[in-house]
């Protein structure tokens, strides 16, 4: 019975071949099943053809044919041969940048002829043949006249590109002193305005798919910095050479070296060859250079290493150990102490200058118990209560931060005082929003809207963090920003009638003082803060809250002067809305040392 099971594979059909249905139109090249042992054979006659007179012989003349019709009906479907060709489109751009002709724009080792050159080649195979995959069309790098080979030997000396690099990035020679040259080295690809980097241009293998940018820098030291090698020291052999300039080049010795002479600063310090470790004109001990120092200087006339320190000084240096306050200014233990410009900067850092504080400084002695006060690893910010301020007092006396920073809320009572709370200025993402608002109107027979000016709305938003330092600030903080939350919250007067709060704000010069009303306070406090958990007998005047806090303000400004458009017939000043007035009379103490009336990048205010 098995015998009688057969198949007819010419009526098998190819249909539904993706997923959840649909038809691909795949395989492109559809034979049908060999019917006969005749037609089976003859396929592997055509196989096993002969290598001649063409690569493959015979089949691959016939293999050649299905090969084109494959790849042409490939490059027909949809999405796959387009997203094919876009590739290549890509991979084009992604050549380096070199000497060739151009075709449309591009330079012809950057373009692609959308699958032409492809075709051809697939339809030569076996020939021999080999035609470019890039290029605008089949011939575009076939003609001589487009060849890297003789583009660039039909050029002169000041367009080559080699001579370009030498030109600018080893003889250093200044760009703007030749500005022809200077574009054909830009069109090069070469950067002629970085010293660090040989090669920058659009594309290439440092894109993808053409996007992106190629740099080739130069090679760094352990610094970073590019090495020049026109400043390598030269090292002159006995067999030495010159150079077209006529100068001696670096050259490897072919005798037995000199060390006496060529070691070092021998020459210039009369350091001699016991100190060198030199025996017999050879090093004998590599250990007894120690000795070479920049503090031996016979020569008065030399001052080179007048603000080194010499060696024995170097060996008398100790490592600052964690804990230890201060810092040792090493510029008095030079060679010449006077022959070093500084000015004493040991109470000018961020810790001393701003009583930012230094919590790692802490001694380990005083590590044990948390209760043990470290008064230089304190913020003198965080430290600050509420404090009780009038208008007379303006900035004057205002912590000292790096950007100054406060709320001052105007007591409803006494609108000459305020309670002021500091913070540090932990300032992020600041935004001044400015609404000009319009009534729109249309009257009878007109299509169009007709705008009415009704006004404006400024709405400031800014970040801070607030961050304890140490056990001592937790009470401050959250008591000010206790405080700072309560303002948006009503104040009732001795007739019981409800009343909102108007704060002055500080942030550097962009406000300094200005009134305006706080609409939202926002607390967040990140997944990664550590929080006070209170535990233990040491904690027990603590309470159990985050060490560390963000806070979201949303405020409205009220200007100190009228708000209109500067410089009109009316009004010939610049109206301070972005800056602060650099002259009204919160800002006494800084007149001399800005110019009144000058605002950013010395724009007038008024």
């Amino acid at each position: 019975m098995l015998r009688d099971l057969t198949s007819n594979l010419t009526d098998l059909r190819y249909d539904k071949d993706i997923r959840g249905g649909g038809y691909s139109g795949q395989p492109f090249i559809k034979r049908s099943a060999p019917e006969t042992r005749d037609q089976l054979n003859s396929l592997s006659t055509e196989a096993l053809s002969l290598d001649y007179p063409i690569r493959g012989g015979s089949y691959e003349e016939l293999a050649a044919r299905e090969d084109f019709a494959r790849i042409d009906r490939f490059l027909l479907s949809y999405p796959q041969g387009k997203a094919f060709l876009d590739k290549q489109k890509g991979l084009m751009f992604s050549n380096p940048k070199i000497e060739t002709g151009k075709s449309g724009g591009f330079a012809n080792t950057r373009a692609y002829s959308d699958g032409r050159n492809l075709m051809t080649q697939i339809a030569e195979g076996g020939t021999g043949f080999h035609h470019p995959n890039a290029g605008t069309t089949i011939q575009d790098l076939e003609f001589t006249q487009n060849k890297y080979e003789y583009i660039v030997s039909h050029k002169s000396k000041e367009q080559n590109r080699l001579v370009s690099l030498t030109t600018f990035k080893i003889d250093n020679k200044v760009s703007n002193d030749s500005p022809f040259a200077n574009n054909i080295a830009t069109n090069l690809g070469i950067n002629t305005f970085d010293d660090g980097e040989l090669f920058f241009y659009t594309g290439g293998p440092g894109s993808v798919y053409g996007l992106g940018n190629t740099i080739i820098q130069r090679a760094t030291d352990y610094l970073g910095a590019p090495i020049n090698t026109q400043n390598a020291p030269t090292f002159i052999g006995p067999n030495f050479r010159n150079d077209v300039y006529g100068n001696e080049v670096q050259a490897r010795p072919i005798t037995e070296i000199n060390f006496s002479n060529l070691l070092g600063l021998s020459p210039t310090f009369n350091i001699t060859d016991t100190e060198n470790g030199i025996t017999g004109g050879n090093i004998d001990n590599i250990f007894q250079q120690k000795n070479i120092r920049a503090d031996k200087n016979p020569n008065g006339d030399v001052v080179l290493f007048n603000n080194f320190m010499g060696y024995d000084t170097i060996r008398r240096q100790l490592q600052s150990l964690p804990g230890t306050l201060g810092v040792k200014d090493f510029r008095n233990e030079v060679i010449d102490p006077n022959s070093v410009a500084k000015s004493d900067y040991r109470n000018n850092n961020i810790t001393t200058r701003i009583k930012i504080g230094s919590p790692g400084a802490r001694p380990a002695n005083q590590r044990t118990n948390i209760n043990d006060i470290f008064e230089p690893g304190q913020d003198k910010i965080n430290l600050t209560d509420v404090q009780s301020r009038t208008d007379a007092d303006g900035i004057g006396g205002f912590e000292r931060d790096l950007i100054k920073f406060a709320f001052e809320t105007i007591d409803n009572d006494n609108t000459t005082s305020t309670k002021a709370t500091f913070f540090r200025a932990f300032l992020t993402g600041y935004n001044d929003n400015h609404n000009a608002e319009w009534a729109a109107s249309r009257y009878t027979g007109r299509g169009e809207n007709f705008y009415t000016y009704q006004g404006f709305d400024r709405v400031v938003n800014f970040n801070f963090k607030v961050a304890a330092q140490s056990k001592q600030e937790m009470k401050f903080l959250y008591r000010k920003l206790n405080y700072l939350l309560s303002t948006l919250y009503p104040s009732y007067n001795s007739s019981g009638f409800m009343r909102g709060n108007i704060t002055k704000l500080t942030i550097g010069d962009l406000f300094v003082r200005t009134p305006g009303i706080i609409e939202s306070l926002q607390l967040n406090v990140d997944d990664q803060y550590s929080w006070e958990i209170a535990m233990g007998d040491e904690s027990k005047d603590m309470l159990e809250t985050p060490q560390l806090m963000d806070v979201a303000v949303q405020f409205k400004p009220i200007l100190n002067v009228l708000p209109q458009t500067s410089f009109t017939s009316t009004n010939q000043s610049n109206t301070p809305i972005l800056l602060t007035q650099l002259n009204n009379k919160y800002l006494g103490n800084r007149v001399g040392t800005v110019e009144v009336g000058q605002g950013a990048f010395g724009a007038p205010l008024d």
